[in-house]
């Protein structure tokens, strides 16, 4: 930071030129930038700040910045209040002591941060750890952490320390942050959560936070310490393996464990609402003799086959579901009994009149199928032994035929 810039908000404009022209009469010399939001100066410069254009999302940043709070009228209690919140220091427009308090800031030596603070045993320590760890104070501002911090976020020790999470992150994601530091520093105690990162490379990942508020020697809260990892190869195994128990291996549908799942939740949703759901079981006929024809891998390449075809006839709120052997049930959403009872016919009618090829071999398949709307005042357990039963008297009406339940 340069120590003759001063940054300062709107409505301290009028009032600039008065201001140095005070200062020039001690011989000093300042840049002034207007600034519209508080994030515009970089971290530590000193930024004069008018109370009227401080708005709440400038809290976080306040801190980060060596700001002065300028009032109508000063009182102790109002300075009091700014101060807390991570101002240096608050002045009235026309109290000489900021003028005072300024030529102090400006005439400092300004010692390079690289100077002021070197690695003692404890730094060395935690940059040996893998981990990213950062520690903040009660004002949420970074005042230390590890090199694999750094590494992690893009920016050097010297570049983190003194500043905010809103200077080092986007907002979206330091909103969170931030959120979740404020909940830590007032309960207390430690915290554990999940949440996106941004890396250096631009990459986003997901992150376990476990952190813990560090306090005085009065039990006050000082701030707080954190350990970061890495869980995004973690989730990514668990979502696939989650994905693959969902997933009927051989079609690549979903599976009876999936249906479970949803069925369950539809079945709760259309209490609470007027959207209607109805419910298909298919079966294949006369699947054993396909197997006998073309063997096991004829008669799975054939449910391959089948399941292809019934999905690219399917709506996309829709969804298909091997339940087990040549049985499928289709879940078709916003639809009554009625529609539901001509899409399943069109199945059935569309199944027989196409051709699969198994060996080399045009191969004919038929469906039976029954088919019942969801009734939210019925027990779930029912609905699926009816429409079970539905599709066995399709069977027994001599198959490639649709047996519907009506209530």
């Amino acid at each position: 930071m340069i120590p003759s810039i001063l940054y300062f908000s709107p409505l301290l404009a009028p009032w600039k030129a008065q201001l140095n022209a005070a200062l020039s009469t001690y011989e000093q010399t300042v840049e002034w930038k207007a600034m519209q939001s508080i994030d515009q100066p970089p971290t530590s410069a000193i930024v004069l700040l008018a109370e009227k254009d401080i708005k709440t999302s400038d809290w976080p940043l306040i801190a980060s910045r060596r700001t002065i709070v300028i009032v109508n009228e000063w009182c102790l209690e109002n300075s009091i209040k700014w101060i807390l919140k991570g101002a240096v220091n608050c002045f009235a427009h026309d109290d000489e002591h900021l003028i005072s308090w300024l030529i102090s800031e400006l005439s400092k030596f300004t010692v390079n941060r690289s100077e002021q603070t070197k690695d003692d045993m404890l730094q060395i320590i935690i940059n040996a750890i893998p981990a990213p760890i950062f520690f903040k104070d009660h004002l949420h501002i970074y005042r230390g952490c590890n090199t694999a911090f750094g590494q992690f976020i893009g920016h050097s020790r010297e570049e983190i320390i003194g500043c905010s999470v809103y200077d080092l992150a986007p907002k979206h994601l330091a909103e969170k942050y931030y959120e979740a530091d404020c909940k830590l520093l007032a309960k207390g105690g430690t915290q554990r959560y999940e949440a996106e990162a941004l890396l250096c490379d631009g990459s986003i990942h997901e992150i376990e936070f476990n952190k813990a508020v560090f306090t005085t020697s009065k039990g006050h809260p000082a701030g707080q310490v954190g350990v970061m990892l890495d869980i995004t190869e973690r989730n990514q195994l668990i979502h696939q393996l989650d994905k693959a128990t969902r997933t009927d291996p051989l079609t690549g549908t979903s599976n009876r464990r999936e249906f479970n799942l949803i069925i369950q939740d539809e079945f709760d949703k259309r209490k609470h609402s007027e959207q209607r759901n109805c419910l298909m079981a298919l079966d294949v006929d006369f699947f054993k003799k396909i197997n006998d024809k073309f063997g096991h891998g004829g008669g799975d390449k054939a449910l391959q086959l089948i399941a292809k075809w019934l999905q690219s006839k399917l709506r996309p709120s829709d969804s298909l579901f091997r339940i087990g052997g040549e049985e499928f049930y289709i879940l078709i959403r916003d639809t009554d009994i009625q529609n539901a009872f001509e899409i399943a016919k069109q199945l059935c009618k569309g199944m027989a009149t196409h051709s699969f090829q198994i060996n080399q071999q045009a191969v004919h398949i038929t469906l039976s199928a029954g088919v019942i709307e969801l009734d939210p005042t019925t027990d779930l357990e029912s609905s699926l032994d009816k429409v079970d039963k539905a599709l066995y008297e399709a069977k027994s009406d001599g198959r490639n035929c649709v047996c519907p339940v009506f209530t």
